[in-house]
Formats: C-alpha cells, structure tokens, sequence
C-alpha cells in the first residue's frame, strides 16, 4: 500500500503542477487568444484527442498487466508496443487531419494549427517506456523528466505572452513540449533499463496483444467520441467563438480528471495481484478505489457551484463569463466519470474488455442524440446536459442491464452510501 500512496503521490504533483501552470501561463493564454482563436484550437484538439485515444491500439492496461506478470520479456513487449504505435500514429494521426481539413475548408488557422499539433502524435511511440514505469510504480522518474520540461515550456510561454508573439508561436511551443516530454522519457530508459528496438519486435505477440486488446480500442474510440462530440458538434453548428466559450468550462470540469486515473493507474497492479490470490480483499481494495473516487469528485463538484460564477470572471474575464453557468451543469459528469474509471479497472482485470465497448457505444449514442436535439434549443447549456445525462448511462445505468456488470452496479450504489466511508479511509 505504501508503494501505491507513494506512486500516487508522484502522479498528483506531476498534475498539480502541471494545473498550477495551467491557471497561471494557460488562463493568460485563453485570455490572448479571445474566444474566437481559442474555439479554433480546441476544435483541432478536440479531433485529435480522437487520435490520442486510439493510437495505443487499447493495449496500454493490457501491457502493464504483461509486464508485471512478464518482467524478463520487458524488452521484446515494449519494443513489440513501440512499432505498434509508430505505425497506429501515422494511421489515426492521418485520420483526424483529414477529418478537420474536410469540416473546416478554407480556414487557414484551423490549417496551420493540426499541421503543428498532429507531429507529436505521429512521435506517440516514443512514450512507451511510460507503460514501464507504471508496472514497476516508479512514476517518480518520469514525473521529473516531464515536470522539468513543463516548467521550461512555461518560462518559454511567459516569453511569447509578454513580448505579444503571434497566435501560432504558442501552438509550435505546445508541439515542442510533448515531442521532447516523449523523447526525454525513451532517453531516460534506454540509458537505465535497456534499448527498445524495432529489431526485438515480435509478430506473434503483437497480434496477440492486439487480438486482447481489441474490444478497449473500439471502447477507446467510442468514449472519446462521446466526451468529445459536444465540441465538435458545437464548432460546426455554433462556430468558434461559442466553443471556445464551451471549452473555457470543459477544461476546468476535466481539469480535475487526472485524479481518478492518477489513483487508479496506482491501484492498478495491486488490484491484479489480489483478483488472482484473494478475491474477497481484492472486491474490499476495489469499493476502497471507488469510495476515494466518488468522495473527491463530489467535494469538487460542490465547490464549484459556490465559486464557479467569480472564479471564472476572475480568471478568463467578461468574454467567457457564459462559461462559469456551463460549468455548474458540466461538473457534475465528473462523479460518473470517477466511477466509470474505478470500474473499469474491474472490468480490465476480468477479462471483460468488450464490456468498455459497449459502455462507450452506449454513452457516445445517447450525447448524439440528446446533442443533436438540445444544441439547437438550449445552445451551451443543452450540451452540457446532454454530457451529463450521457455519463450517468455510460457509467451507471448501462451496467443493469447486463448480469456480468450487475454487481458493479451494486457496487457503484454501496459507494452512495456515505456513513461506510469510513471504514473504508481508516484501512488506508
């Protein structure tokens, strides 16, 4: 337990610093951009975390859970991984450009920003020695490397704001950060652990891997899309100033999703350990994750109905004030959204992948739809009713209806009841 506290620990100050950066160098950035530019930006990104999600092929959790099991084939499973992603980054990344250069023809920013922001992904291979770190919780190595390059591409930052540089200085600098952040990673483990290389890569296992894998890369793709699909229906249907407006509430509610996984990815290959040699402490240490999940995210999404209406004033001005009654609405996804990654460690350590498939097939039609018919009525606010009402079926509700999943419904209820809790915290 002391390694997870620990693993934890060192994923919290990675993005704690990392949000720090953001209130201070990101606010001032979204205030330089105005909503306009900043609509633009988060249209692209919004398309490209499309690829994000789906360049690791769904393997990341399933390599983890190899490499603890499979320590002295470290190097033929990452290299195997490493080629992988090389080839899915060049595919996907290819994917979403396309896709934004077709709904956005003849706008030259929407051009010049996923010409700069698609090379990183392309480089995604680059990052498989995190999957390393994580199995053997030794986050702490990486959370230096990439903080180091945070705090330089923040200085970088203050620069380009300062002396009032163009638009796509900032969008080079935020290419420039994740391509050294991933190459700083594989120099790190090629000088400490070993050297990945294409040569050590192995048929056999990659389509095994990828054949496992398979149903958490259909789920990857389809939850992106739904969490995803608010922006870029408003992009297209409202315009960019209304999504930068939109996005300005996004980030802040999303802000605080690297805590579930930050958890979770520390819990990760204790709970493997346990689901194989004590059931009934691995189902106690699997409610533990969830009671610690749901508790953080509902004091968050309490706070921000005192603060959110000045914070945002404060922090982004006048233009985005719209964005703090988005943000009321929109925090509330958060509570199923720590759940659903609390439960979907179960559901990777089962076996029962295809599950997240469907989950996410579930949730991603249902904001269609409620987007479909609410962005024209209600504007912002019926987009940010349609991501919440879509998390709570993605989440919750889509696990009664099937037998395999009931129990993790049941599960999810007991978490509601908040005089156990504290049982739970005094066995931390």
């Amino acid at each position: 337990m002391y390694k997870i506290i620990s693993n934890s620990l060192w994923l919290f100050s990675d993005r704690i610093l990392k949000m720090l950066i953001a209130l201070v160098v990101g606010i001032w950035i979204v205030r330089y951009f105005g909503p306009e530019y900043f609509g633009k930006f988060n249209y692209v990104t919004a398309c490209l975390t499309f690829s994000a999600a789906c360049i690791p092929l769904g393997t990341e959790s399933i390599l983890v859970s190899e490499l603890v099991k499979k320590e002295k084939e470290a190097i033929v499973i990452l290299s195997t991984a490493f080629v992988l992603y090389i080839f899915s980054g060049i595919l996907f990344t290819s994917l979403s450009v396309v896709f934004v250069l077709l709904t956005k023809v003849n706008d030259n920013d929407i051009f010049n920003i996923v010409f700069i922001l698609s090379i990183p992904f392309v480089l995604r291979g680059f990052t498989v020695p995190r999957l390393f770190f994580e199995s053997q919780l030794l986050v702490k190595k990486i959370v230096i490397i990439e903080n180091t390059i945070v705090l330089i591409f923040a200085l970088i930052r203050v620069y380009l704001l300062y002396f009032e540089y163009p638009f796509l200085s900032f969008i080079w600098s935020f290419a420039f950060e994740s391509i050294l952040s991933s190459l700083g990673i594989f120099l790190y483990f090629k000088l400490t652990e070993g050297r990945i290389s294409p040569s050590k890569f192995s048929v056999t296992y990659a389509k095994e891997v990828v054949f496992v894998s398979f149903p958490l890369l259909l789920s990857a793709i389809t939850t992106i899309l739904y969490m995803k699909v608010d922006q870029i229906m408003i992009g297209n249907i409202m315009g960019d100033k209304e999504l930068g407006i939109y996005s300005v509430a996004v980030r802040i509610s999303e802000l605080w999703y690297f805590i579930p996984m930050a958890i979770s990815t520390s819990f990760f290959p204790h709970l493997i350990k346990l689901y194989n040699e004590n059931v009934e402490r691995y189902w106690f240490e699997l409610k533990k994750l969830h009671v610690i999940l749901f508790s953080i995210s509902l004091i968050v999404a309490l706070s921000v109905q005192f603060f959110a209406d000045l914070g945002v004033f404060i922090l982004y001005g006048e233009e985005y004030s719209q964005a703090a009654k988005v943000l009321k609405i929109n925090i509330w996804a958060g509570l199923f959204v720590f759940l659903g990654v609390a439960g979907s460690n179960h559901l990777v350590i089962s076996k029962a992948q295809n599950i997240l498939f469907y989950k996410g097939l579930f949730g991603l039609m249902t904001n269609l739809i409620l987007n479909y018919i609410m962005i024209p009525k209600f504007g912002l606010f019926g987009a940010a009713i349609a991501t919440l009402i879509s998390q709570l079926f993605a989440s919750s509700l889509f696990l009664i209806f099937r037998g395999s999943t009931f129990g993790l419904f049941l599960l999810q209820v007991e978490t509601l009841k908040l005089w156990k809790w504290l049982s739970y915290f005094n066995r931390l």
